[in-house]
């Protein structure tokens, strides 16, 4: 079995990849065309990728305290998530979000090292 932090980032990965596809189908129309239109491949991996986060989540919460696990994921999946956003979406931060990445950041940093 892989070690549980290599865990935690696979699972981490594997939710911030769903949030771009779910945003990606929203470009593509999902929803908006009827029932056909939400089989879409771009929803469908997000189901996937969604489904393979909660499975290594629930490996991840049993070799660790859930008080330490849990806010760590939060916190990565947070700052990737607005990392790929402005990667492959090119949304924009204004100063004030980046300030708040920042804070969150360094408290994932005082909790990873609180361990």
């Amino acid at each position: 079995m892989m070690n549980a932090p290599l865990l935690a980032l696979v699972s981490v990965l594997c939710n911030v990849g769903a949030q771009v596809m779910i945003k990606v189908a929203g470009r593509h129309g999902v929803g908006s065309e009827g029932l056909a239109s939400w089989l879409s491949p771009w929803l469908l991996l997000a189901i996937a990728l969604y489904g393979s986060s909660f499975l290594l989540t629930v490996k991840v919460f049993a070799v660790n305290p859930l008080s330490m696990a849990a806010p760590l994921m939060a916190g990565a999946t947070f700052l990737l998530v607005a990392v790929a956003s402005t990667v492959v979406f090119g949304e924009s931060i204004s100063l004030g979000r980046a300030f708040g990445i920042f804070l969150i950041t360094g408290g994932i940093f005082v909790l990873a090292r609180s361990v």
